[in-house]
């Protein structure tokens, strides 16, 4: 636990670590590698929406269940094998296809973890020889190294929601010369899986129903009223053309100005009273517009 947190400063604290595009837009992702390494270091980082111990038992748990073990073949796992020491520490074996004409990887490792104050937790993996003589390389396999550690911390709750912020450090060395385009594929697939994380305890949509729930008071107690009405403060305007959509239950006018101006209204019914609807679009914040505006800085 001890060399899990230091190595955890040592990344954090990195300056040639660089961020990198992420294919999961609720998830932060860096690293470095250098062209023709096997050695690569990697960060990501996300809130979910679990107590810190849903987080940490789902890593553990999900080492052998039945949706890890339907996957196996998509991931490159041919083989592994967990053995539990005690309710903390568990060795872990496997072997993976990488692709790219490499060589079949083996992993041996041992994993840990320790609940610490305020509910935070720790959970560290690195290469051990405790189990090779119990699980020997392969002839033909290469024997990788890696270690891990995962930063489970508590965040305000949401609601009734717990947010927790997760931290994964890697520091991964496939044995051999490794191609920057394969290294950089290889450890961001590595890093993803944070966002599987995320996204097993997703509930952006009860997070925004409660943030709406809160606007839709403030806007209910408000007594001074407009002085013009909407119809007075947006006139029609001539020369509007109606967009023929293939969604029926909307209506979209358009007027292009030119010089890189233009007019647009759109009518839409939706399933929501007055107050839920213009709370919806005035929470800028809400998970749902982030996912949906697709902006690349907010």
């Amino acid at each position: 636990i001890r060399e899990g947190k230091e190595f955890y400063e040592k990344c954090k604290g990195s300056e040639k670590i660089k961020t990198v595009i992420s294919p999961d837009s609720s998830v932060e992702m860096k690293m470095v590698h250098v062209d023709g390494d096997s050695l690569a270091t990697g960060i990501a980082k996300a809130v979910v929406d679990a107590d810190t111990a849903e987080g940490v038992a789902q890593l553990i748990a999900g080492l052998d269940s039945r949706e890890r073990k339907e996957g196996m073949k998509e991931r490159g796992i041919i083989e592994y094998h967990i053995k539990h020491a005690n309710s903390h520490t568990l060795y872990y074996a496997q072997t993976r296809k990488l692709g790219y004409l490499l060589n079949q990887r083996d992993w041996r490792t041992k994993a840990t973890w320790k609940k610490e104050e305020n509910d935070k937790i720790v959970y560290n993996v690195s290469d051990t020889k405790e189990i090779i003589d119990e699980y020997p390389v392969k002839d033909g396999n290469v024997l990788a190294a890696a270690h891990s550690v995962w930063i489970f911390e508590t965040l305000p709750l949401i609601g009734e929601i717990p947010q927790t912020a997760v931290t994964f450090s890697t520091k991964l060395d496939l044995r051999g010369n490794i191609p920057t385009t394969a290294m950089n594929f290889i450890l961001k697939h590595y890093l993803s899986v944070v966002s599987n994380l995320r996204k097993k305890f997703d509930k952006s949509k009860e997070i925004d129903a409660a943030n709406r729930h809160q606007i839709i008071d403030k806007i209910a107690k408000i007594k001074n009223k407009a002085i013009k009405t909407f119809e007075e403060e947006f006139k029609d305007i001539k020369g509007k053309v109606k967009v023929e959509s293939s969604f029926p239950m909307s209506e979209t006018w358009l007027n292009i100005v030119g010089s890189g101006k233009g007019w647009g209204k759109t009518t839409v019914k939706i399933n929501a009273d007055l107050l839920e609807a213009v709370a919806y679009f005035w929470d800028f914040e809400s998970r749902a517009q982030q996912n949906t505006s697709k902006d690349v800085e907010r």
